[in-house]
């Protein structure tokens, strides 16, 4: 039953499935690449990656392991705040209950160590587990940064799960933009209209159609949330992650409204003009 546990407080979960080995070794850490990725017209990423496999198992459906893929700012006036930034983000997609990882290693010694005492207790079990993170960075906005952070894991459970969650950065404080930011006050009411006319629109529903029945959701209903991307062309994505506002089965749900949809809620220093 501790596994359980354990499964239900891990940040989602993912797919898997099974056979068997004994001592546990490990392996660890692979950061590659200089300054080149991503780059805006003052910040340079470079990519960086850890992993830390059952045995120096090669990562695949047979092999536990947990590994993180994920940019570093290498220059820039704002990079230590990016880089406080994403590590916050990987800290928070690799901490299971209550006590937050001091690093990556830590944080794959000890999902390791948990999966070594479930052989130990369930040596019948075909079972592997893995934790895969993600971050990368979209910079087409002129103004802003787009980070997204990807994390799909299994460590038992009915079925493998994932989730995706957007930050935006302005380019020239690197401070993090929330909707009130790019909207007037009070802009919430309308922005809920648009997101439900968007929604009905996609899913060829009817203005009086309930949500729940023929749309698929929880509830009658769909609001705004604060997981959302501003797209090339200016139109604005809310991305909605798997249990989220309907069931594991209909998976991830987007609502994206135009650049006209948002122009009228638009602040006068708000970054999208």
């Amino acid at each position: 039953m501790k596994y359980l546990l354990l499964i239900l407080i891990a940040v989602f979960f993912i797919s898997s499935c099974g056979k068997k080995t004994e001592n546990s070794s490990t392996e660890q850490k692979q950061s590659t690449t200089d300054p080149k990725t991503t780059e805006s017209s003052d910040i340079k990423f470079s990519d960086k990656s850890f992993l830390k496999s059952y045995n120096n198992c090669t990562p695949n459906d047979t092999c536990t392991y947990f590994k993180v893929d994920y940019i570093e700012a290498v220059s820039g006036n704002n990079k230590d705040k990016v880089n406080k930034l994403i590590t916050n983000i990987i800290n928070s997609g690799v901490t299971f209950g209550d006590t937050v990882p001091s690093t990556m290693q830590a944080a794959a010694d000890s999902f390791m160590a948990q999966y070594i005492s479930f052989r130990k207790d369930v040596p019948e079990s075909d079972q592997y587990w893995y934790l895969e993170l993600s971050v990368s960075a979209n910079l087409d906005h002129p103004k802003m940064i787009n980070l997204a952070a990807g994390n799909s894991s299994f460590m038992g459970g009915a079925h493998p799960n994932s989730y995706l969650e957007y930050y935006n950065i302005s380019r020239e404080t690197g401070d993090t933009i929330s909707l009130g930011n790019l909207f007037i006050p009070g802009f919430e009411k309308k922005l809920n209209e648009l997101i439900d006319a968007a929604f009905r629109k996609a899913n060829n529903l009817k203005p009086g159609d309930n949500l729940a029945d023929k749309g698929g959701l929880f509830d009658n209903k769909i609001t705004f949330n604060y997981n959302w991307l501003v797209n090339k062309d200016g139109s604005l994505t809310f991305y909605y992650n798997p249990y989220e506002i309907a069931p594991y089965a209909a998976g991830p749900i987007e609502v994206t409204l135009t650049k006209a949809d948002i122009t009228p809620l638009l602040a006068p220093d708000s970054p999208l003009k």
